[in-house]
């Protein structure tokens, strides 16, 4: 798994970011160090071989979402989970780890690892569940399985902030199983951190 950032807010002063963003400095930057450890534990985990090809990009633009699979480059097929770590710190401070997690209690560290574990649950699981003959036919048939589903929510969602929305979005079978996937392993890395976060 490579890793680029684009980083270009979270160095600035404590009252720029609560005042910009209404972000904590502390809580983004354990973040932060939540996404580097997940790294370094998925490239000698069992997934190893299985995320070779992937990217995580991770910036600090102000976006709404806090990760995405997506493929980069169509014709040579570059997938890449999109990480966004000022949107995972909102979520954290809106304590969405309770719907996301099922946890009363979390960490911005243990949030922000869940959410790279989700992406890459995504991802293996399309590997294994999607049909064709390589990583980007199956990823695409993964993407197409979804589609009515999401589209579903999509048809009945107000505006997707509310409490009772957001845990719909987390039943699709898609955001279901890659949660599992994600709750399996986070406990793992927070250990290896020896409960510093």
């Amino acid at each position: 798994m490579k890793v680029k950032k684009s980083l270009n807010f979270i160095y600035e002063k404590e009252d720029f970011l609560l005042r910009q963003f209404n972000i904590c400095k502390k809580h983004v930057h354990s973040a932060l160090e939540g996404i580097y450890e997940t790294v370094i534990w998925l490239r000698s985990s069992i997934f190893k071989n299985v995320i070779n090809d992937l990217t995580c990009y991770i910036t600090d633009e102000p976006i709404n979402f806090p990760g995405e699979l997506a493929i980069d480059d169509v014709e040579t097929f570059e997938p890449v989970i999109y990480i966004n770590i000022m949107s995972i710190t909102e979520c954290f401070q809106n304590k969405e780890y309770t719907i996301d997690l099922k946890q009363d209690h979390a960490t911005s560290f243990e949030y922000a690892s869940f959410v790279l574990l989700h992406e890459v649950g995504h991802y293996v699981h399309a590997l294994i569940g999607g049909s064709g003959k390589d990583k980007k036919e199956r990823l695409y048939d993964y993407f197409d399985k979804g589609e009515y589903y999401y589209e579903r929510f999509l048809d009945s969602m107000t505006d997707g902030t509310s409490h009772k929305e957001k845990k719909k979005y987390r039943n699709i079978p898609h955001e279901k199983a890659a949660d599992n996937f994600a709750r399996q392993y986070v406990n793992l890395i927070c250990l290896n951190n020896n409960g510093e976060y």
